[in-house]
């Protein structure tokens, strides 16, 4: 007899969500099958081969353009003009038709979904932005736990931040959240992230719940990627690796939030708690206070690298299992950022003089502007990872909202209130 241990109980779940998903492709409707293929996107041999996806465009209607959506965010096999003309067929047709996609929540998303993807295409793109809008803010009659797809559909098109507003408490709707977060990094952007206590407790939820029936192949793909990604987090957090990295420097956007910059004291004998990030140096303090928990002694501060000539480089954080650079900058005004751009690309080769140490690079820049140009980031961001391929990524944050101007920063000045217990 097999003994049960936390990890077999992980196996059984697994199995049995796979076994659910893949006895339920031949009961699906074209949406269900899209919506299931764009968040199976990755995971290899759960998604039917291509002749069982079947659904024409051309007659299919609503399902049959929503899968369509759905696939468009796979290379090569979206044509927006044959979807725009059977999206044009949809706006069409009579009330009951409108209300029918109205009720459908996945089925917005779908087609949400392939109308962001055919931006720069001919005709009245706008107006069937806004149809579908329409749609997305009147109240359908689709199933609770399916809101958070309705609401990403609208900020899909528009960037509204419905996606701002907490998901429904029940299990479906949490893993459907952590699922769409996965699928559509960008959407969420400016969202809070799941924590851990609420990732354990979907974890528990999907490990204790009645599994989804045969047939209902949308909450049990749901289930079964929210089930792999926790499973996943929990192996990272363990054992940290680049994505683990990654996301724990764009999270630093979200957390200066709570920066201290205080107005008036809270004591009478002391000056206001201020913390202020004012040149590079202050950025690496900071970066080394997220970083060093999770990576432990792997993590290496200011090493210099062989160099040449006279020039010995030295980065700003290396991460020794990962092989990966981080390199940190600060931009005090728009223009600093073709300087940090000619600064990164000036070092790259002595930075990777030596492969076998280090072979990727993450460059974070801290952007101090009192007004920020976010239209700059993508142009750095693009013309750095461009440049050299082992610059994988580029992560730019705003300074706190709380802290002041440049120029209306105070100098410092010695207190002249006397120090306590005589000293």
């Amino acid at each position: 007899m097999v003994p049960i241990t936390a990890a077999t109980i992980l196996d059984d779940r697994l199995s049995a969500l796979t076994t659910t998903v893949k006895d339920s492709w031949a009961l699906a409707s074209d949406t269900s099958i899209g919506f299931a293929l764009a968040v199976l996107a990755g995971f290899a041999g759960l998604a039917p081969v291509p002749e069982m996806l079947g659904g024409d465009l051309t007659y299919g209607g609503i399902p049959a353009v929503a899968r369509t959506g759905f696939q468009a965010s796979s290379p090569g096999s979206f044509d927006p003009h044959l979807f725009l003309q059977a999206v044009d067929r949809i706006r069409g047709r009579p009330k009951n038709g409108r209300d029918q996609l109205g009720d459908y929540d996945i089925a917005l998303l779908g087609i949400a979904n392939g109308l962001s993807k055919c931006d720069g295409v001919e005709g009245a793109h706008v107006e069937r932005k806004r149809w579908l809008l329409t749609i997305i803010a009147e109240t359908g009659h689709a199933p609770a736990w399916t809101q958070r797809a309705r609401q990403l559909a609208g900020d899909i098109l528009d960037g509204a931040g419905r996606l701002r507003v907490d998901p429904a408490a029940d299990t479906n709707a949490r893993a459907l959240d952590l699922v769409l977060r996965n699928s559509w990094p960008q959407a969420y952007s400016r969202t809070s992230l799941i924590g851990p206590n609420e990732r354990r407790q979907i974890l528990a939820a999907l490990l204790s719940s009645e599994l989804p029936p045969d047939g209902d192949l949308e909450r049990s793909a749901v289930w079964l990627v929210a089930f792999r990604l926790l499973i996943q987090k929990m192996a990272t957090d363990l054992v940290p690796d680049y994505n683990t990295l990654v996301e724990a420097l764009r999270a630093t956007q979200s957390a200066l939030r709570r920066w201290v910059w205080d107005e008036k004291p809270n004591r009478q004998d002391i000056s206001p708690a201020r913390w202020l990030i004012d040149d590079e140096s202050h950025v690496q303090s900071f970066l080394w206070a997220i970083l060093e928990p999770r990576f432990g002694d792997q993590l290496y501060d200011e090493q210099y690298l062989p160099g040449f000539g006279q020039k010995q480089p030295r980065f700003d954080f290396g991460l020794a299992n990962l092989k990966t650079i981080v390199e940190v900058k600060i931009a005090r005004t728009h223009r600093d950022f073709p300087k940090i751009e000619e600064e990164v690309a000036g070092d790259l080769g002595l930075y990777f003089s030596e492969p076998e140490r280090y072979d990727r690079m993450v460059v974070y820049v801290y952007d101090d502007s009192d007004r920020p140009h976010p239209e700059q980031y993508d142009t750095l961001r693009s013309s750095l990872t461009q440049r050299d391929r082992r610059i994988v990524d580029v992560i730019i944050v705003q300074r706190p909202g709380k802290m002041p101007n440049r120029n209306a920063r105070q100098p410092w000045v010695k207190s002249a209130t006397p120090e306590r217990n005589g000293k």
